[in-house]
């Protein structure tokens, strides 16, 4: 199992055009060290820095919004689509994860990427 074998078992989620409320109000998002290595490898790639957190504001954060959408963590991808982690602005995908798919999520996420 690799970490997109992961994230394909989250739905698919649209954030409001513009929004940015969970990337300034959570910090710097948690990631494992694969994470951590696809965020330098996309980083270097693009001919980008990595940014410095603000208070609570996310380090990926840019004015466009977020800079490492592509490669972005677990728990950025989490937000909103199960019943733990609900969008504040109210946004949801078409079916929210149920709270068992949302523990096996972790489970495997603890089990193959710690």
């Amino acid at each position: 199992m690799d970490i997109d074998d992961i994230y394909n078992l989250i739905p698919d989620f649209m954030c409001t055009k513009g929004c940015r409320e969970c990337c300034q109000n959570f910090g710097v998002p948690s990631r494992t060290r694969i994470e951590d290595e696809r965020l330098k490898v996309f980083l270097k790639k693009n001919a980008m820095k990595p940014g410095k957190a603000h208070g609570n504001t996310c380090p990926h954060l840019n004015e466009s919004g977020c800079k490492i959408y592509p490669v972005r963590p677990l728990i950025c991808r989490l937000y909103g689509t199960s019943p733990n982690y609900r969008c504040k602005m109210e946004v949801a995908p078409l079916r929210l994860l149920h709270e068992d798919e949302e523990a096996e999520i972790f489970h495997f996420y603890q089990t193959y990427f710690f």
